[in-house]
Order: C-alpha cells, then sequence, then structure tokens
C-alpha cells in the first residue's frame, strides 16, 4: 500500500481500535550504553520520532514522521488535533451517574534523548580563533543539538525528557524538559504545548478541526513544523533585538494560540492561527546583538504581542505534498537601553514577518524534501551596540531593518540511509553581528530504530558573531568551521 493510500485511509479512520500489541519492555540489560541500545531495538519498525506517541496510537512512527522532526500528513493532523488520537489500552473508569468517564493511558507518556557528539573546529593559522574547541554560535547551525563550547566530545552533548500525548478526550499536550549534559548542564522547561481541541465538525461540506493552545514559543502548534521549535526558523539566529519570534531556544514567551484547519491535509486545507505571547523575563539574557540587556532594572514585558499565521496544503498529486504560508509578530516592549542609562524605560515597537513553502515526496522506499523560508524585521528603536563595527546606538536609538533566508533539502533511501544540506544566510544593513551565511553538509543513518548516527560539515561565507568575538575583523570565516559527529538516542 502506498504511503499516500495509507495516510488517506487512516485519516478517515483517526480513532480507530484495530487492537495494536503493545511494545515489549527489555530487561537484562548492563551498563548505560546496553540500556539505551537494547530499549532501542525493541521500538517499532522505522521509529524516527518521540517513542511514546507510537507507544500510545499503536502506530509506528513513520506514519507520523517522514525523518524527525518533519511531518506527514498524518503526523500534522495528529498535532492539530492535539496529540489525542488512540488506540492504545486504556482503563475506563466511570463514576456515578453525575460524573464523567474517565480516560487513562496504560502506558507511559514519557520519552527521552541522548545525543552524544564529536566536534572539531578548522581554527586559524594566525593562532587566534583555537582549533577543535568550537566558540561563538555555531549551534545556530546544527540540529538537534548545538555545538558545546569547551569540549571536543562530549558523550551527553544534549538531553531531553518529553512528556506528550493524550491527557483527556479532546486534551493532550508535548512537554520538553532540557538542559542535562556532561558539562553541568542542569534540567529546565524546553517546550510547552498544551492543547485543547473541540469535537470534529464540517463547515461547507469539507471537515473543520480548531482549538487553543498554551504554548511558551512562537507558533508552537503551525503543523507544517516549518517555524516554532523545529523549523529552519530555529536555526537562524536572533532576528529580534529582543530575541522574539523566530528564535525559540533564545527567549521564551507565556501565551495562547487560536487555530482552525479546515479541510485535511491530503486533498487540500487552509490552517490560520493567531497567538497572543507575553515576554518573559528571559528577554534579559545578553547576545551579541545587546540590545535586549536589562541592565541593573527590570524588564517591563506588560505588552501581548499579537502573531497571525495562514499556510495553504495543496491536494496530494503522486505522493507529493506541498505548502505554502505566510506569518507574522508585531510587539512593542518595555526595555532598559544598556548603555544610555540616562534613556530608562523606554518602548521599541517591532514587527516581524516571512514567507514559507515546503515540498515532500513520500514513497514506499524514496523520500526527498525540501523546506524553505524568508523572513524580516524591522526594530523602529534599536539601543545597543554592535560589536562588530564598534557602533553604538545606546545613546540616540535607530531604525534597524534585518532579513534571513533558510534552505533545508534531504534524501532519504527506506528511511534509513540519508543526506542532507541546509543553507542559511542573515544580514543587517546596520547590526552587523548578526550577518550569518554559510552550508551544513550531512550525512545520516538509522543503524537501529531511533538511533542516528550523523556526520556533518559546516561551512561559513560570513562569520561576523566570531570575528567579533575575537575582536578582529581580518579573520576568516572558514576559521570557524565545524566538523562534527552525533550519535542521537530516542526512547
Amino acid at each position: 500500500m502506498g504511503k499516500d493510500t495509507l495516510f488517506s485511509k487512516i485519516n478517515s479512520e483517526r480513532i480507530m481500535k484495530s487492537g495494536m500489541g503493545m511494545l515489549q519492555r527489555s530487561g537484562g540489560i548492563l551498563g548505560l550504553l546496553s540500556l539505551l541500545w537494547v530499549v532501542a531495538l525493541a521500538l517499532p519498525k522505522d521509529a524516527h520520532a518521540i517513542p511514546s506517541y507510537a507507544r500510545q496510537t499503536g502506530f509506528a512512527c513513520d506514519i507520523c514522521h517522514t525523518v524527525y522532526p518533519h511531518l506527514t500528513p498524518f503526523g500534522r493532523d495528529f498535532k492539530t488535533h492535539g496529540y489525542v488520537m488512540d488506540t492504545a489500552e486504556c482503563v475506563k473508569a466511570s463514576g456515578n451517574a453525575q460524573m464523567c468517564g474517565v480516560d487513562i493511558n496504560r502506558i507511559p507518556m514519557v520519552s527521552a534523548r541522548i545525543v552524544s557528539m564529536w566536534s572539531n573546529q578548522a581554527g586559524g593559522n594566525n593562532g587566534i580563533v583555537p582549533r577543535g574547541i568550537t566558540t561563538a554560535g555555531q549551534g545556530f547551525m546544527s540540529f538537534p543539538s548545538g555545538y558545546n563550547d569547551t569540549e571536543t566530545f562530549n558523550l551527553v552533548a544534549d538531553s531531553s525528557i518529553y512528556f506528550g500525548g493524550k491527557i483527556a478526550p479532546n486534551m493532550g499536550t508535548f512537554l520538553e524538559f532540557t538542559g542535562i549534559d556532561d558539562e553541568g548542564g542542569s534540567l529546565g522547561l524546553g517546550a510547552v504545548d498544551f492543547a485543547v481541541t473541540a469535537p470534529d465538525t464540517t463547515l461547507g461540506g469539507k471537515s473543520l478541526v480548531y482549538g487553543i493552545r498554551g504554548v511558551d514559543s512562537v507558533f508552537t502548534g503551525d503543523p507544517s513544523n516549518s517555524l516554532g521549535m523545529w523549523g529552519l526558523t530555529s536555526q537562524l539566529m536572533g532576528m529580534s533585538t529582543h530575541n522574539t519570534l523566530y528564535d525559540p531556544n533564545r527567549a521564551m514567551v507565556e501565551g495562547g494560540e487560536l487555530y482552525g484547519m479546515w479541510g485535511n491535509f491530503n486533498d487540500g486545507g487552509l490552517f490560520a492561527t493567531i497567538g497572543f505571547y507575553h515576554p518573559t523575563g528571559s528577554q534579559t539574557s545578553g547576545s551579541f546583538v545587546q540590545g535586549n540587556i536589562a541592565g541593573s532594572g527590570a524588564l517591563n514585558t506588560s505588552n501581548v504581542d499579537v502573531a497571525p499565521r495562514l499556510a495553504y496544503y495543496f491536494p496530494a498529486y503522486n505522493n507529493i505534498y506541498a505548502e505554502i504560508g505566510a506569518s507574522g509578530y508585531f510587539g512593542k516592549e518595555g526595555m532598559i537601553a544598556p548603555t544610555a542609562t540616562t534613556f530608562g524605560n523606554y518602548n521599541d515597537s517591532y514587527y516581524n514577518y516571512a514567507v514559507d513553502a515546503q515540498v515532500q515526496y513520500i514513497g514506499d522506499k524514496n523520500l526527498a524534501e525540501l523546506f524553505a523560508i524568508y523572513q524580516g524585521q524591522n526594530d523602529n528603536h534599536f539601543y545597543g551596540q554592535d560589536m562588530y563595527s564598534g557602533t553604538d546606538y545606546g545613546a540616540n536609538g535607530t531604525s534597524v531593518q534585518r532579513n534571513g533566508f533558510g534552505l533545508s533539502a534531504d534524501y532519504y533511501y527506506q528511511r534509513t540511509y540519508g543526506v542532507y544540506v541546509k543553507y542559511l544566510y542573515q544580514s543587517s544593513d546596520k547590526v552587523k553581528d548578526i550577518n550569518v551565511s554559510g552550508a551544513i553538509l550531512g550525512l545520516s543513518w538509522y543503524p537501529v530504530e531511533n538511533v542516528q548516527l550523523m556526520i556533518e560539515q559546516a561551512l561559513y561565507s560570513t562569520y561576523n558573531p566570531g570575528l567579533a568575538q575575537y575582536g578582529d575583523t581580518s579573520l576568516a570565516a572558514s576559521d570557524f568551521n565545524v566538523t562534527s559527529v552525533k550519535l542521537e538516542f530516542l526512547f
């Protein structure tokens, strides 16, 4: 059966009770590596995703994902429905006549991810940029984990604990706790997506799914995964003075998203959402763009920012699925000028905009994908210092325009052997610190289910953050090129 037929079948029988068997538990394991290996072997065939969802639904992970974190049409439907589709065994406990029944998943909703990594920075012959140890912000080019900046090899370079799945009928969640590594990192909240969906209905003869989500980053609920935590935009560096919108790994927000999907992801449909976000105190963290440092005072985050999103999913044709979308972000934040204390508190209004597109070919053996996004931003009042050029805007504020472009393509054979390439470009007419362009070339292999081995080469053509860090703009961007080998476990 072709993938498109399978997606259509599952989509039309969304809550089918197929009685799929539970996963067998593994035992008799000595040592952490043996534990990881045996658990990985116990996971479903072609399972390249968050396994707790597979355990909940009974579906293999490649029903929802092409290659994690990219989604199939059914995976988008699963996300739009708030992670509640269910074929797993449940304990049904009904109360008295005045109380509703309660469904309790018998299968744990917990998954985990561990990434081990070796990395090596090219360095320069001048001895200024070190060899081996990676520096500055190379992590913006790397998924799923950034390059650490003190070690060449990290047994635990990055890790996450996921809690995801059905909480109750029409209510589900995706939670990530991350931060533990072998450099002393501590566990913290990484991502929040709490969704409540209305019962399915129709409008104009087409299906309509709608609901509300509570999130801690912008467009977390986007079913294309082009934006938010998992998209190309998470690979771009801070496009906002205040680290909002497209850089969720640098700044968190608190907010909600109202969304709806009219139609479906196989036969054509329109997705719309509007988000309302309140920036959090993490916005005060320092960066090369220093306009968001709060100085000795408190950051005023009383304003609510608004972000609309609209995306159209074309009808499938010969295993080809395509999407095109647009989004924006409009906000106003209270700030404290870091180098111009006489100005004290001030307000900066700003807006972001983006267009994105993707095409996927999902065959029985061959998988090919292309993702692209362009984004721009205007800050009406930027207060800060450009470390690359030495220009100080802390005394007068200025209007700053920025833009960025991301392109990612991959090919996999039997979801096992793959190659991928990413191209990323971002620039500003005035704040030169963020000017970066370069490419990632990668090889990927899944030797067993939910274990991925990646070999990457990052090649920079422009890398102003690193040059500013060392205070020498005559350095070559290629001095910051990085070779890395990553081993990722998901179980």
